[in-house]
């Protein structure tokens, strides 16, 4: 039996986890756990090989948007075990002024996630229209197609240079679309396809604008580009913590 952590709260942190489905082959209920005088660790028991099966990614994201909702939360990525119960206390004890700290500053906070993706032939058409450059190599190459090898990579080697330098400029002006209406943010890692992949940290009295002005910015660039939001979600990219 090993001990599963969920996240962390503060100590009089109001959400009622006990009646919820925990994680593992044999899942027991979610349980707030003591960790020193202010803190809170929201564990369960595990029994056996945990595998992130849909059904347990789902107890554990519920258990954590119960917490999120009652109150300030650092969660956890699904997986995190400990030997026992002593051992997270004491491992939540030991940092919990770092743990308090990161608590404050998401109190009243959720997270939003942005995605944005180029619809790529809509913005080459877009490249190719304004650069005079462009367009006559890509002429050149359609009315030549055995030309010279030298032709074609330049014209590849442009297109990939104008198209991420567009990236970049699109990017920016996202950022400066969304950024007044968060407290922070904070870049993801790659995403295959999208150029743009931002979590940003939203006051809960500011995601129906926040949500409002995503919806503005897909309507506004949907011919050449895919917005995808996801929220509100526990604010896993601002805890310093995996």
């Amino acid at each position: 039996m090993t001990t599963y952590l969920y996240g962390i709260t503060f100590a009089d942190h109001p959400g009622e986890v006990d009646g919820l489905r925990g994680v593992g082959p044999s899942p027991t209920p979610a349980r707030m756990l003591p960790a020193g005088e202010a803190l809170s660790a929201v564990v369960g028991d595990v029994q056996g090989e945990l595998r992130a099966k849909r059904r347990d990614l789902l107890a554990h994201q519920q258990v954590l948007q119960v917490l999120c909702d009652g109150g300030p939360t650092l969660p956890m990525r699904f997986g995190v075990l400990a030997a026992d119960d002593e051992a997270v206390a004491q491992a939540v004890a030991e940092k919990a002024d770092v743990y308090a700290a990161i608590l404050r500053r998401v109190r009243g906070h959720v997270e939003m996630n942005v995605k944005v993706a180029h619809r790529e032939e809509a913005v080459l058409g877009q490249l190719l229209a304004g650069d005079d450059t462009l367009r006559q190599l890509a002429e050149n190459i359609r009315t030549h197609p055995g030309g010279p090898q030298d032709e074609q990579i330049r014209f590849g080697e442009l297109v990939a240079g104008r198209l991420a330098e567009r990236e970049r400029t699109d990017a920016d002006a996202i950022l400066e679309h969304l950024l007044p209406l968060a407290s922070e943010h904070s870049p993801g890692p790659a995403v295959d396809g999208c150029f743009f992949n931002v979590s940003f940290l939203v006051s809960k009295d500011r995601v129906a604008e926040f949500g409002e002005a995503t919806q503005w910015l897909a309507g506004t660039v949907e011919a050449v580009a895919e917005v995808r939001t996801q929220g509100p979600l526990p604010p896993y990219s601002f805890t310093g913590e995996d």
